[in-house]
């Protein structure tokens, strides 16, 4: 990956970094009376391009997933190497492969479920997986698809469609990461994993799983060896917050389960997570050669979105200002 093929695609990236809703104007919508003047805010913005057509309230999620299915469009046209952008929009590949094995497995129709986006034509995957014509698929989708139906044969037991088709993502993901030699795709990736594994320790804990589901469900290839994520099962939440006070993600891991004691509900160990994820690529502000800041401005736009969506749910559903602010997640800018 050729750092000088990036200025012209960084300079278009900043440019469209000017465009990201600032805090204050978050604030503004936070403090709206009703959706009618969020709308309004909202329409001061790129968002307006988005905007028509809407009729209800409820149809909020068509303005967040028009914007973010343009983004994504825009940031694959401008990125040299489609990974940068890929390794973002894997994540929908491997949600839309949930749905459709479900789909076919329940002999149902999830077709609303589907998210547009993605780092493959997933019409395609589905029309071949209908068929059953897995000679064109990409060998890890195949191999995933092909593990799952192998599972659900064994043991006629839907719930571990996610276990399964999760472990795969984060396989691919690292994979496409460690491809790059970027080494904030690497980190972020590495970084993730480990707060993923944190925050499904707690919740086996919770649920008083034993270590051997404990053990199926932990992914490889955080900084934070696997064996030592689940022999921490047995640990105090206090225990586990010194036990990874090394790493990179330690002191979030302790605010996070400091949190978690206090409501006994993961909500603010997500939010830091996210917050982390944020601050770790913030300092592609300052790349002006290389592919950081397109990434970066994709995690952005989603991370903004995340936050409209908390902000558009919590008002319909009356949430005061206070308990909207507590939700949202930190910004690029």
């Amino acid at each position: 990956m050729d750092r000088m093929d990036y200025i012209q695609a960084v300079t278009r990236t900043r440019v469209l970094e000017t465009r990201l809703l600032s805090r204050a104007r978050l604030e503004r919508m936070v403090d709206a009376k009703d959706m009618e003047e969020v709308f309004k805010v909202l329409g001061e913005t790129e968002y307006a391009n988005v905007m028509g057509g809407l009729t209800r309230d409820e149809e909020y999620e068509k303005i967040l997933s028009s914007e973010l299915k343009r983004v994504y469009k825009l940031m694959y046209e401008i990125a040299r190497d489609r990974v940068v952008v890929d390794l973002l929009a894997l994540k929908y590949d491997y949600h839309n492969l949930k749905v459709l094995i479900k789909e076919k497995l329940l002999q149902r129709d999830f077709e609303d479920m589907y998210i547009s986006i993605g780092s493959m034509d997933f019409s395609k995957v589905k029309m071949d997986y209908l068929a059953g014509n897995f000679r064109d698929m990409d060998p890890k989708v195949r191999e995933a698809i092909e593990e799952v139906e192998k599972d659900l044969e064994i043991n006629e037991d839907p719930q571990r469609i996610d276990i399964l088709l999760d472990k795969y993502y984060f396989e691919h993901l690292y994979k496409l990461a460690e491809s790059t030699d970027i080494p904030l795709f690497i980190d972020y990736v590495k970084d993730l994993i480990d707060l993923t594994n944190i925050r499904t320790l707690i919740r086996v804990k919770k649920q008083n799983k034993d270590i051997k589901f404990l053990e199926e469900v932990v992914v490889p290839h955080g900084k934070i060896g696997k064996d030592d994520i689940v022999l921490a099962l047995n640990d105090s939440t206090e225990g586990i917050a010194a036990k990874f006070k090394s790493f990179d993600v330690g002191p979030d891991i302790r605010k996070g389960l400091e949190a978690y004691q206090e409501s006994n509900r993961l909500s603010e160990f997500e939010k830091l997570m996210d917050d982390y994820l944020m601050d770790i690529n913030k300092p592609s502000k300052f790349v002006n050669f290389g592919p950081e800041p397109i990434f970066s401005y994709v995690l952005a736009k989603e991370t903004e979105i995340k936050a409209l969506r908390i902000i558009m749910v919590s008002k319909l559903n009356k949430l005061s200002p206070e308990d909207i602010r507590e939700r949202l997640r930190d910004l690029y800018v």
